[in-house]
C-alpha cells in the first residue's frame, strides 16, 4: 500500500514539472492578407519532414510567428549597461 501511495505521489509530482518544461507551442499568422486554416494546414504539411517543422520554410511562404519566443529571446538580453553596474 505504502509503494501504492508513494507512486502516486510521484506520477503526481511529475506530471506538473515535465508540462513546466515544454516550449509553448508558436502561433503563425500572415500579415497583409485573407488566410483560413486550410492554408496554413496545407503550408505547414509542405514545409514539414519527418515530424519536424521547418520554420524557415514557412518563413518563406510568407508566415510570421506569433508567440512568447520573441519575448524570450529579449529576456535573455542582459539590460544595458549592466556589464558596467558593479
Amino acid at each position: 500500500m505504502i509503494r501504492l501511495i508513494a507512486l502516486i505521489s510521484l506520477v503526481a509530482l511529475a506530471l506538473p514539472l515535465g508540462a513546466c518544461s515544454l516550449d509553448p507551442e508558436k502561433q503563425w499568422y500572415k500579415p497583409g492578407g485573407n488566410y483560413t486554416a486550410a492554408d496554413f494546414d496545407r503550408d505547414t504539411k509542405a514545409c514539414t519532414k519527418d515530424r519536424v517543422l521547418n520554420e524557415a520554410c514557412l518563413q518563406e511562404r510568407g508566415w510570421i510567428p506569433l508567440s512568447g519566443d520573441i519575448v524570450k529571446k529579449q529576456a535573455e538580453k542582459p539590460p544595458a549597461g549592466s556589464a558596467n553596474r558593479y
